[in-house]
């Protein structure tokens, strides 16, 4: 092929490189599965030509907290390629599908993470190595559940591990990141990850530290007590040696409120004495969790400020306020109406309005934050609409309408931001040589239009997707649905 002659060319284009620098004018060359070329390509000829005239080209989108575990081999994960995501981090919260206790998975994985296929793997590397043969939509990293780990070797016990029992979650941490996983993640209000000690994740997260991985923690608590649980994230970074991602980071109730300015100024000055401390956070002020959870989100439990979202049997509690439902079971008590839902509905899906508007700004606009969606993406009901337009919100809501930051800089969030700190080498900027992830989009009109009564919609304003060179959406339609590739961690 001659050297002015690509695969796929990009023209026309406002090229924001992912790194926070301006945008410029310019033509972008594909070919094969790299970004050949970035300037001016007048002369030059491809197979396929996009105008992009009008349009930002930029590197493709990373969602740095989903689950998506199972989804990644069961779904073409449209929801997340349709909103220009090519990157999706999965094995968040301490929960994942791997490894497995006696051949089965943490209870309730079907309903948080997607359909299960046919499980053939046994061992987190099991996993990552099933990934791979899929060739999934989008490219997928992998963290380490300990979750998963502490429910293989000691099953819901709560207590701490004996001295075996430790070594055993050593080894499978080990296993994992051995096999290119990008260092380990806690859950800890959700059992069995809630009953670890302290002590017991800095054991583990010396195993990560070893690889170069990095400690993702959703922490103890986001309400009453959110400041000592930031503080332990950071303890155990400290301790352990080893990078801290504070996931979904918020104040997730009303008597906390405001105290993100307090948690940020701790996670800044643990910064400045030498731990590698960062965040995310997903641009909503409600969250969602399993239902079960109502008491680690905070005390006090508001049914107008409840909605369930995704169920197995009772379908006509699906978006309603638990208040909603109170009224047609005859129950007034708060939670005698969680007790209900979940005698009927253990694994029930909930949506928590529980944040202030001025908290997610704070977080958002901080130069250390990235954009995680923290989607569930349940095969039915009404998942949060974040699952479908966690990045196209960013730039509507953020850099469009309330400019709380540029263009530049939110495409840098969502990008080279992640990228180095996961350790996707060669993914994240759009930069001659490395990899052809790349979404074009019309700044002007890209906006999320999910909503919590109708979730399923693909956002407006996302003209081409592409996969590692291949054309994966293009308009709402997915055009190619295995271009993605299993990413290890420092790997190209």
């Amino acid at each position: 092929m001659p050297a002015d002659t690509y695969d796929l060319l990009i023209r026309g284009g406002t090229v924001v490189d992912g790194t926070g620098s301006p945008g410029v004018q310019a033509d972008v060359a594909v070919r094969g599965d790299r970004i050949a070329a970035i300037g001016a390509l007048d002369g030059a000829t491809a197979e396929r030509e996009i105008d992009a005239t009008g349009r930002t080209v930029a590197p493709g989108f990373v969602d740095v907290h989903s689950h998506d575990d199972a989804a990644a081999l069961s779904t073409p994960l449209d929801f997340k390629l349709q909103q220009g995501v090519t990157t999706d981090i999965v094995g968040n919260c301490g929960a994942g599908v791997a490894p497995l206790r006696d051949g089965q998975t943490m209870p309730g994985t079907e309903l948080i993470m997607g359909a299960l296929p046919d499980v053939k793997w046994h061992t987190f590397g099991e996993y990552m190595a099933a990934v791979e043969a899929h060739k999934p939509a989008i490219n997928i990293g992998c963290f380490v559940p300990h979750g998963a780990v502490r429910y293989r070797r000691m099953g819901m016990d709560r207590r701490p591990p004996e001295a075996d029992e430790l070594a055993a979650m050593e080894a499978d941490v080990e296993e994992g990141m051995a096999a290119g996983a990008l260092g380990l993640s806690t859950g800890l209000i959700y059992p069995p990850g809630a009953f670890a000690a302290t002590n017991e994740i800095v054991t583990l997260s010396k195993v990560a530290a070893r690889h170069g991985g990095i400690y993702m923690s959703h922490i103890r608590n986001e309400a009453e007590e959110l400041l000592s649980a930031v503080e332990e994230a950071i303890s155990i970074g400290r301790d352990a040696a080893l990078p801290v991602q504070v996931s979904h980071h918020k104040a997730a109730a009303p008597s906390v409120w405001g105290k993100t300015a307090d948690s940020i100024r701790i996670i800044e000055e643990a910064k400045s004495s030498g731990v590698d401390v960062a965040f995310d956070v997903y641009p909503y002020m409600a969250g969602s969790t399993v239902l079960s959870a109502a008491r680690g989100v905070r005390r006090d439990i508001d049914p107008d400020t409840i909605m369930v979202a995704s169920v197995q049997h009772r379908r006509e509690y699906e978006g309603k306020m638990l208040s909603e439902i109170g009224e047609m079971l005859g129950i007034t008590d708060p939670d005698d109406i969680v007790a209900r839902v979940l005698s009927e509905e253990p694994l029930a899906v909930a949506v928590f309005f529980s944040m202030h508007e001025d908290d997610v700004r704070r977080v958002i606009s901080h130069p250390l934050c990235m954009i995680g969606s923290d989607g569930i993406p349940t095969p039915t009901g009404k998942p949060h609409p974040r699952l479908y337009g966690t990045f196209p919100r960013v730039i509507e809501t953020y850099v469009r309408e309330e400019r709380l930051f540029s263009l530049e800089e939110g495409v840098r969030k969502m990008t080279s931001l992640p990228a180095g700190r996961f350790g996707l080498a060669e993914r994240g900027t759009l930069r001659e040589g490395w990899f052809a992830d790349i979404v074009v989009f019309n700044a002007d009109t890209i906006a999320d239009v999910a909503t919590y009564q109708e979730p399923r919609q693909y956002p407006t304003g996302v003209d081409y997707v592409i996969v590692n060179g291949a054309v994966a959406a293009e308009g709402k339609q997915q055009t190619q649905h295995h271009a993605g590739r299993l990413l290890r961690r420092g790997v190209a």
